[in-house]
């Protein structure tokens, strides 16, 4: 009776560890999968260029950066690459191959930024900036502010 018991015990481990074992190889493949889609953009800043890359579509796309435009902000994660600079703000979207800009004005004054999987953001003192890998361009939208 000991011996089918610890035996019965003995198969039950068996089983749970092997559970144990396979659960954690999906989630490993789940999360192997995830890291894939997290590097499918690059970004590099070279003097006066800005360098794009799309692992998806396998291309690199190229901004050229005026003379006296100053770099204040820039990141790349997912399918999103932004660059923000003195005089305007360059989203690109690996996902679609696709860099959109839109001009700044003078005197906005950045005070939050964000790049995280399809998407980035920017806020500056009157207005919110959003840009989207899904679609490829930005949205703006005008701050409250108070004495207006």
């Amino acid at each position: 009776m000991k011996c089918g018991h610890w035996w019965d015990r003995r198969y039950v481990a068996v089983v749970l560890l092997s559970l144990a074992i396979w659960a954690g190889a999906l989630v490993s493949s789940a999360s192997s999968e995830e890291d894939q889609t997290l590097r499918n953009v690059a970004l590099v800043v070279i003097p006066r260029e800005i360098l794009l890359f799309s692992a998806q579509a396998g291309q690199w796309t190229a901004v050229r950066l005026d003379a006296g435009e100053r770099l204040l902000q820039r990141g790349a994660d997912g399918n999103v690459a932004v660059v923000v600079t003195s005089q305007r703000a360059i989203g690109f979207s690996a996902a679609l191959n696709v860099a959109q800009e839109i001009r700044l004005p003078e005197d906005e004054t950045l005070e939050a930024f964000k790049v995280e999987g399809n998407m980035a953001n920017f806020v500056t003192r009157r207005r919110a900036y959003g840009f989207s890998a899904f679609t490829g361009r930005w949205a703006v939208i005008d701050r409250f502010q108070l004495g207006k």
